[in-house]
């Protein structure tokens, strides 16, 4: 690396340092972070597919009909349950296998209808008292709607929420009281198909910095906020030398702003809400040291020349289109599906996790919201269809995770997209990590997105974070409020 460039890193560094790099204080902001989960669980994948230890029960051709999305709508995730015949696809494979093992094994039928939204159709067959689907897949950020027309998952037995095949992590979030009214298993592949994940092209990272390593950052434990920012900010060239930073550029990063603070917060453990003294998340960026230090700094970079290039009128669009896979950014924040949509990108690229906050941190977070959750509707018929419906739930879940996710991270991404082993071994680390909180998949397109977040790309700057947040506050506070009384209504 030559002189110039430590000495843009040195200055990168003392700019955009973090204002406080306590390790308690990051700690206490990962535990205020985790609503309702008192702690993380590793979802390590085993060496051997064990027993599922369920009852091998003649459920006499009964019927386990699914709503599930379509999609042509759900087009960011992979949300697919049922196939109807092999194609020679793996994955697509692997899920028709599982649907005619657990078919066959307990003597019932997997049925699905599709449509581009589900919320509409749960909330109208619940109230008519309709039981032909006994089981929803829901938009993650519906689920503050939805909550009056779903039943507690506890009531049904044989589902292991602890295990690793049902993400505990992500499907303790929505227990609430000890009520468990969503499941983030996987079903389907909505959750790690949405694993967040910071995708870099090789080739430029090599230009700039000849005989450097982005995965032994990882390696070493110095993947942190300082260094992609000291990086990121490194890279920026007027190309086409007309003086103006514009989409001909190269630049640091390429993201949405939604994607950028979502995925930059999330990963260094901090968020927009953290507890009261009764346990009760409160939406307080405008009062948190820590999260008022990184939002100043993501907002300050963006103003930064070079880094940063965004023609885009609304938090969650990235425009120009196809600017990362044309080679205009070094990093480009995403997920594993975002990697698989990259396959054809002529460039090399590397996947690493997200940064932390600081070296204290213990562990990599992956934000993966946005995604499908499954929900069990009021008019499932408890008395007659309970066992049948928790023996099917724990058979899809489990063998999706250790039949069906192997093939999608081993095959789709590893061999087809990440052109390197290093990137492999990352992969491995990000499925480890998903992590889902209370603000990024609840509330972040509920109020979020129409709220604090405009207002901050609208002003792109960090001089008013602290009286926008305070004027977005009531708006944030009414929705949290709504949401808990919803909660506290469920039987």
């Amino acid at each position: 690396m030559n002189k110039i460039l430590v000495l843009l890193i040195i200055l990168a560094l003392a700019l955009f340092a973090c204002g406080d790099n306590s390790a308690q204080e990051n700690r206490d902001l990962n535990q205020d972070s985790q609503q309702g989960v008192s702690n993380i669980i590793e979802q390590d994948e085993p060496e051997q597919r064990p027993a599922d230890d369920l009852p091998e029960l003649d459920m006499q051709g009964y019927n386990f009909n699914i709503f599930n999305f379509d999609e042509s709508w759900f087009t960011w995730r992979n949300t697919r349950i049922l196939a109807e015949e092999q194609i020679g696809d793996i994955v697509t494979d692997a899920i028709y296998l599982r649907q005619r093992q657990i078919e066959e094994r307990f003597n019932c039928l997997l049925t699905i209808n599709e449509l581009d939204s589900t919320t509409e159709s749960l909330r109208r067959n619940v109230s008519a008292g309709d039981n032909t689907y006994q089981l929803y897949s829901i938009y993650d950020q519906d689920f503050g709607v939805l909550v009056p027309y779903v039943l507690d998952a506890n009531l049904i037995p044989y589902i292991k929420v602890g295990e690793k095949h049902w993400n505990p992590y992500p499907t303790s979030l929505y227990n609430f009281d000890n009520k468990q009214l969503a499941l983030a298993g996987n079903i389907s592949l909505g959750v790690v198909s949405g694993a967040g994940c910071m995708i870099f092209n090789k080739d430029i990272f090599r230009d700039f910095f000849p005989g450097e390593d982005l995965y032994s950052y990882v390696r070493d434990n110095k993947w942190t906020l300082d260094n992609f920012f000291a990086i990121a900010l490194t890279v920026g060239t007027d190309i086409n030398g007309n003086g103006v930073w514009d989409a001909d550029d190269l630049y640091g990063l390429n993201s949405s702003f939604k994607g950028y603070v979502g995925g930059l917060m999330t990963g260094a453990g901090i968020g927009f809400t953290g507890l009261d003294d009764y346990g009760v998340p409160v939406y307080n960026l405008h009062q948190n040291a820590a999260a008022l230090g990184l939002m100043t700094r993501m907002m300050d970079a963006l103003n930064m020349p070079g880094f940063h290039y965004s023609e885009a009128a609304e938090v969650y669009d990235t425009l120009p289109a196809d600017f990362f896979a044309n080679g205009h950014a070094l990093f480009n924040t995403g997920s594993a599906f975002g990697v698989e949509r990259l396959r054809a990108m002529e460039a090399e690229i590397g996947i690493l996790p997200l940064p932390k906050y600081n070296e204290n941190q213990d562990r990599y977070f992956s934000t993966t919201y946005g995604n499908s959750l499954w929900v069990l509707p009021k008019t499932l018929d408890l008395g007659a269809e309970s066992d049948n419906a928790g023996i099917i739930l724990e058979a899809m879940s489990f063998a999706g995770y250790y039949d069906i996710i192997p093939q999608y991270k081993e095959v789709v991404l590893k061999t087809k997209t990440a052109r390197d082993d290093e990137s492999a071994d990352m992969i491995d680390i990000i499925f480890d990590s998903v992590y889902f909180t209370f603000d990024m998949n609840i509330l972040f397109d509920a109020v979020l997105q129409s709220s604090i977040l405009p207002a901050l790309w609208r002003d792109k700057t960090s001089g008013n974070i602290v009286s926008l947040s305070e004027r977005n506050a009531p708006t944030i506070d009414r929705y949290i409020a709504t949401f808990f009384r919803a909660v506290d209504a469920v039987d």
